[in-house]
């Protein structure tokens, strides 16, 4: 199967990469998932000058009535009250308090912003590859100057939606375990997109998909370096695999290489392990080592981090569960 996603515009600031929805169509011949487009947004929602940092468990309410016990399961946002059980379209209405930070102010302050779900719909079954189910889209809307606007931006099926995530993630990029926030990751970002790709970070039976998700954040955001920053322009085109063992892979390269298409990198939870000859020239081998040098070597240099193949890739790291290949035409952000 040919799949290819597409990128809408940018916002945030998490140190941020875009994912959206995805279109399929069929190629004759090709045995293949994962032509998709990179981009920078990492959790896809609109906020200027603002970084989030993720919604609260404490605070929630339906109808000026206190919520309890919130809570993300699997792709689905739970919660109490008065020892009822609330989840799907029960809980829309409620209304949810995220943190986030003013990179405008000096020194940056944290402040708080109320959104509310208006609407919740199930997963549509085709960003579902693993065919575990459980996920629910959340229509967010965030308060601005006592009204009311859509909180993600309209992805690629003309939805502005959110998948919850038991997660946060800072402005490294870094998923960060967390007792008192989750994230809500808009389908135009990279988190949702990794997630429909299939890493969903509770499946189980793939082996540890954790590890999985956040590798694919790096990758998707061409986050080399491992530090936030991404190397990438929204609407590159990427071809992605993973070498999950059985029932695994979720994402597969299939027979052929697409046409055009060169290897690009190994990766890992904390950015590339190495790259291609044809990558290193493409960017110059001495300015992108440079930027990360506790991770990258050029070619020619003693322990370079080069690799065209994916044997290549695990010589370096034994652990490196993911791939792409790439068109010569990947420049700086």
């Amino acid at each position: 199967m040919l799949r290819i996603i597409g990128y809408g515009a940018l916002a945030m600031a998490l140190s941020a990469c875009e994912a959206i929805e995805t279109s399929s169509v069929e190629q004759p011949g090709i045995n293949m998932q994962g032509i998709n487009m990179q981009g920078i947004n990492l959790q896809g929602i609109n906020l200027q000058g603002m970084n989030m940092l993720g919604y609260r468990f404490a605070g929630a309410t339906l109808d000026g009535v206190a919520l309890d016990h919130v809570r993300v399961l699997r792709g689905e946002l739970v919660a109490g009250r008065g020892g009822t059980t609330l989840r799907g379209s029960a809980l829309v209405g409620a209304q949810l308090v995220a943190e986030v930070r003013n990179v405008s102010a000096s020194p940056p302050t944290t402040a708080l912003v109320t959104y509310r779900i208006s609407a919740i719909a199930a997963e549509d079954s085709r960003y579902d590859p693993t065919d575990t189910g459980h996920s629910f889209l959340y229509s967010l809307d965030q308060q601005v100057d006592g009204g009311w606007q859509p909180a993600c931006p309209a992805d690629t099926d003309g939805r502005s939606v959110a998948i919850p995530l038991a997660a946060i993630w800072n402005e490294h990029g870094d998923r960060v375990e967390s007792d008192t926030l989750f994230t809500f990751g808009c389908t135009t970002g990279v988190i949702a997109k990794c997630y429909r790709w299939g890493y969903r970070p509770w499946v189980n039976g793939f082996g540890n998909l954790v590890p999985m998700h956040q590798t694919c954040t790096r990758l998707a955001r061409a986050d080399y370096c491992g530090n936030g920053i991404p190397h990438t322009r929204n609407g590159t085109q990427i071809n992605v695999w993973d070498n999950l063992p059985s029932p695994g892979p979720i994402q597969h390269h299939g027979l052929l290489t697409p046409v055009g298409m060169l290897f690009e990198a190994g990766w890992n939870t904390d950015g590339a392990v190495c790259l291609s000859h044809s990558r290193w020239l493409l960017d110059d081998a001495l300015v992108l080592a440079a930027l990360c040098p506790d991770r990258l070597v050029p070619p020619g240099l003693l322990g370079g981090t080069v690799c065209d193949t994916v044997p290549a890739v695990l010589g370096l790291d034994a652990n490196a569960r993911m791939f792409d290949e790439a068109f010569l035409n990947l420049v700086g952000p």
